[in-house]
C-alpha cells in the first residue's frame, strides 16, 4: 500500500504510455472564475466566484451526442461520437441503465489517509438534461479507479457535448467531517441578548439592501467581499477572497474579473 502526502491527490495511469496525460482529462478549477452564463453583476457575488473554483473537473475528450429514449435498459441510451480519441484514456458509455451515463478514465486517483472524494456537478456549470450522481469514495483505500456517473433527466432530447466541456467534478474532504454536524437551536448556547444583536445586524443588512443599495449599486454586496458586517466591523474569523496561495496568480484573477 502507498501513502499519499498531505494536501495531494495522486494520479497514476493504468498504462505507462498515459503518464503525464492526466491534464487531458482532469483540471483544477482554481482560478477558473468565469462561467458563460454569468453577467458582470454576478461576479460581485464572492460566494459564487469562490464556489466556481471549488474542486477538480473531468473534461470530455470527445465531441459527442447523447440521446435517451426514457427506458431503463443500457441500450436505451444512444451515443454518437464525432471525433476519434484514445478510447482507453476516457471511456463514456451506457453501462448501468436507469438512464445513466458512465465515465471511466485511464487513471487512478489516490488521496491522503482519511480523505474521501465526493463526486458532483462542476460548480455552477450546467448541461441541459444531465445531472451528476453524488458518490463518496474512499480514495485512500481504493486501489483501483472509480467511475463518474451522470443521470439523464430529459428523455427524447438530444444533448451535444463538445471536447473540453466539463462533465463531472470531485472534491476532497476529511472522512467523518460531515458526520459531526447537526442542527441545534441557537438558544441552547447563546444568550437572548447575543441572538438579538445578531438579528439586528441582519436587519440592518436588509435595510441597506432595500434602501441604500438601489441608490449606489453593489455597495451592500461589497461588504461581504471586503470582510465587514453591516456596521463596518471586520469579520472575526479568517476571510477568503480567492483560492490562491498568497501572491499566486492574484493579478491574473483580478484581470479575469476586469475583462469580463
Amino acid at each position: 500500500m502507498i501513502t499519499v502526502p498531505e494536501n495531494t491527490i495522486a494520479i497514476y495511469p493504468y498504462y505507462e504510455s498515459y503518464r503525464g496525460r492526466h491534464e487531458e482529462v482532469f483540471m483544477s478549477l482554481k482560478g477558473h472564475i468565469k462561467r458563460d452564463w454569468m453577467n458582470k453583476h454576478a461576479y460581485f457575488c464572492l460566494p459564487l466566484t469562490i464556489g466556481n473554483q471549488y474542486g477538480f473537473a473531468v473534461k470530455s475528450i470527445y465531441d459527442f451526442t447523447i440521446f435517451w429514449n426514457g427506458g431503463n435498459h443500457p441500450k436505451d441510451i444512444r451515443l454518437e461520437f464525432h471525433n476519434s480519441e484514445d478510447a482507453n484514456l476516457q471511456t463514456i458509455n451506457s453501462h448501468f441503465g436507469m438512464g445513466t451515463l458512465t465515465i471511466q478514465t485511464g487513471f487512478t486517483l489516490r488521496t491522503p489517509p482519511n480523505v474521501n472524494l465526493i463526486t458532483m456537478n462542476p460548480p455552477n456549470c450546467f448541461i441541459d438534461g444531465i445531472n451528476n450522481l453524488t458518490g463518496v469514495v474512499e480514495c485512500d483505500n481504493l486501489r483501483r479507479d472509480f467511475t463518474f456517473n451522470l443521470k439523464l433527466t430529459r428523455p427524447n432530447h438530444k444533448i451535444r457535448i463538445n471536447k473540453g466541456d466539463l462533465l463531472s467534478a470531485f472534491l476532497p474532504y476529511p472522512r467523518n467531517y460531515f458526520d459531526n454536524f447537526e442542527f441545534r437551536d441557537a438558544y441552547d448556547f447563546f444568550t437572548k441578548e447575543q441572538i438579538e444583536e445578531e438579528r439586528n445586524c441582519g436587519h440592518e443588512f436588509d435595510r441597506e439592501r432595500k434602501e441604500d443599495d438601489p441608490k449606489k449599486p453593489n455597495g451592500n454586496g461589497r461588504r461581504y467581499f471586503n470582510g465587514v458586517d453591516a456596521w463596518g466591523n471586520d469579520f472575526p474569523f479568517q476571510h477568503q477572497k480567492n483560492l490562491f496561495k498568497e501572491g499566486e496568480k492574484r493579478e491574473n484573477a483580478k484581470k479575469d474579473l476586469q475583462d469580463d
